[in-house]
């Protein structure tokens, strides 16, 4: 938990996501969830319920367009052929005439009174009046002229953009305080309920015309079901409507013209309005541009099919952000960058696939541009504060390791998630000692500055060999140089890189000699000393000043054991636990001991090389001194001597030969207690 609450990027994706709870409810990017409906609903129109979705068959259009108006030959529509137009519908049996054409303004022919008279005597008409609101409040219904507001029922449009940038329309708004004024429903509306034969009603968010009940969201909005307009055509009065010069004059009809048009229109809503391209009424939609008389079918089409489309409730819609919140909490802990996309990218377009699928299935609306733009700028943020504790991480361990290991371990543990703290850990790793022979005699022969010349000529190359295999440096101590393998990067084959690394810098101090020589120097000789095992590892130290070092036993053997180097006249000697842990390494076994301090004994090895660089000759004689250990460890001293000696001829420079030929002599007149196990105790650090 305190993980959590250390992270500022999680607190402001909980901000975001729970922001996104009003901003829904109070539509605040509408343009944008807009966008998304329109995308959903164009899928459904293909693959869901929308598929083969055609205009209720109670609905007839009938268009003023450049057509007619070619005909015509004049412009606008004068009222007297408007009320002729009513006449002859009302005639041809036509259950509800809507006219979708504003006349708030008396006619300059003096024709109100006709037209007054044609919807008086139609008595099923309805006309359209237009709602105003100042700052999002109603401030009055401005109605059609009072001579024709009281000869016919009317009906307010107010199918506004829920943006201002761009014209959108897909839902219809049903103002509660407008119901109890003259005109005061939704022309749709009106339209619905005059064919119905009932009065409307709203009440809990529910539409209700007699038996029919339509769903409204929170904000009284009724979410167009536009259908799919067939191939080829354009505009939705192309394929359900009819021009209205058909209906100018009837009178001449014979009975089968009369019939023809009677189908059209007998016991349907007719709606009369401009789909000409000088009325701009039109409109941008998920199914394209529509003009606003067909914006006004398909909603009307919508009530009387119910309201398919049904948004879920505020309460359903305030649980997403904070389920989808917990998600992005969740992924946030994960520790790859890689990972994490994916699985954001896969929490994203899952939500939205869900929300697609459940749209064009069910008609379920959730609002998605919310949580995916939460989803998006959380994980910017996520991302971020990623990046930032990355970089300031790679700058602490550059600062903690950078003199230690070389800089590929840097820039390797830059991109891993290590993360160094002061304290420690266990591990199985292996230390190196390695020490001067003689650094007292040389160092007193020198003067200061040529000291510090040839110990920077030393520990330089040293230490390169050391980094070239994924070494750490852990301390120069005078002419001594301790390193370890395995930390602060893991390395199974952390053994091995040491012992390559040993042989490595025993070749190197050879190959230094005649530079030593030439410079005046004494040649350097080291002994080196490695061993494998359990070590705590870690940033150790004070307040003022911590290091990262290894402790533990296994360390302090691998000290002892780089003492013994000189003892035994060998420059490199491992431990049975760094032999073991090297398959393929040759080494000639040194011998049994107990060193100060310890009460196991444990063998040591003096590594050669590996498998492929030792040739006949030395594996014969490694042979043939493991035969003679063997008969040393048997108490078997007369034939021990005897291959000590034939070891000690072939290689009179090696001293082990001669430790075992003392100690032989030694146990000749002093025989070793019964039970000796062929331990050698060293009495000296």
């Amino acid at each position: 938990m305190g993980r959590i609450t250390r992270r500022y990027d999680i607190l402001l994706t909980a901000l975001l996501f729970l922001l996104a709870i009003p901003a829904q409810y109070h539509e605040w990017f509408a343009l944008l969830e807009d966008q998304t409906l329109s995308f959903r609903h164009q899928i459904r129109l293909v693959y869901g319920e929308g598929r083969g979705q055609v205009l209720s068959h109670d609905i007839v259009l009938v268009n003023v367009d450049e057509t007619f108006f070619k005909a015509y030959k004049s412009f606008p529509l004068r009222r007297s052929d408007i009320a002729a137009i009513v006449t002859n519908l009302k005639a041809l049996g036509a259950r509800v005439i809507a006219v979708d054409m504003l006349m708030d303004f008396p006619s300059s022919y003096g024709e109100d009174t006709i037209l007054a008279k044609a919807l008086d005597a139609a008595g099923n008409t309805l006309l359209v009046a237009q709602a105003e609101f100042k700052n999002g409040r109603f401030s009055g219904i401005n109605l059609p002229t009072s001579l024709l507001d009281e000869a016919s029922v009317s009906g307010y449009t107010n199918i506004q953009s829920t943006n201002r940038l761009v014209t959108t329309l897909s839902r219809l708004t049903v103002h509660p305080e407008l119901t109890g004024e003259r005109g005061g429903w939704p022309f749709a509306v009106a339209a619905a309920a005059m064919y119905l034969g009932v009065e409307p009603k709203l009440e809990n968010r529910i539409l209700s015309l007699g038996e029919l009940r339509v769903p409204l969201d929170h904000r009284n909005n009724l979410l167009i079901d536009f259908p799919p307009l067939p191939t080829g055509i354009r505009f939705l009065s192309q394929s359900a409507g009819i021009s209205a010069l058909e209906f100018l004059d009837i009178s001449a009809l014979d009975e089968s013209e009369r019939a023809e048009l009677e189908a059209w229109v007998k016991d349907r809503v007719v709606l009369i309005g401009d789909t000409s391209e000088v009325s701009h009424d039109w409109f941008d939609t998920p199914v394209g541009m529509v003009y606003g008389v067909e914006i006004i079918a398909d909603t009307l089409s919508t009530i009387l099919k119910g309201g398919r489309l049904q948004a879920v409730s505020p309460e359903i819609a305030a649980i997403i952000p904070v389920v989808l919140l917990l998600a992005m909490i969740a992924l946030s802990l994960l520790p790859r960058p890689l990972g994490r996309g994916l699985c954001v990218v896969g929490l994203g377009s899952g939500y939205v696939v869900l929300a697609t699928v459940l749209y064009v299935r069910q008609g379920m609306v959730l609002p998605v541009s919310y949580v995916v733009v939460a989803i998006v700028l959380s994980y910017l943020l996520i991302e971020f504060r990623q990046y930032a504790v990355e970089r300031a991480q790679r700058q602490r361990i550059a600062r903690t390791f950078g003199q230690y290991i070389p800089p590929e371990l840097v820039a390797e543990m830059s991109r891993s998630d290590l993360d160094v703290e002061i304290g420690g850990e266990s591990r199985e790793m292996t230390v190196l000692f390695s020490d001067v022979r003689g650094f007292t005699t040389i160092s007193e022969g020198l003067a200061p500055q040529d000291l510090v010349m040839l110990m920077n000529a030393f520990l330089s190359p040293m230490t390169s060999v050391i980094h070239e295999h994924r070494g750490t440096i852990d301390k120069y101590m005078g002419d001594a140089v301790m390193a370890f393998w395995g930390a602060p990067l893991h390395d199974s084959d952390h053994a091995r890189h040491a012992v390559e690394a040993a042989l490595a810098m025993v070749r190197k101090v050879e190959a230094l000699r005649d530079d030593f020589v030439a410079r005046g120097w004494r040649p350097i000789k080291v002994g080196i000393g490695l061993n494998t095992g359990t070590m705590n590892v870690g940033n150790m130290g004070s307040d003022f000043r911590v290091a990262y070092t290894v402790l533990g036993d296994a360390v302090n053997l691998g000290s002892r054991v780089e003492s013994l180097t000189k003892k035994y006249g060998v420059d490199l000697m491992v431990t049975e636990y760094t032999q073991n842990a090297v398959p393929g390494l040759i080494s000639r076994e040194i011998d049994l001991v107990r060193v100060k301090g310890k009460d196991m004994p444990v063998r040591l090895f003096e590594p050669l090389g590996f498998e492929e660089d030792i040739d006949d000759e030395t594996r014969d004689r490694l042979s043939r001194h493991l035969d003679a250990l063997a008969l040393y460890r048997a108490g078997k001293w007369d034939a021990a001597e005897s291959a000590f000696e034939r070891l000690a001829a072939l290689e009179p420079g090696r001293l082990i030969y001669r430790i075992h030929l003392d100690r032989i002599a030694y146990f000749k007149h002093t025989p070793p207690a019964d039970g000796w196990d062929g331990v050698y105790t060293h009495q000296e650090k």
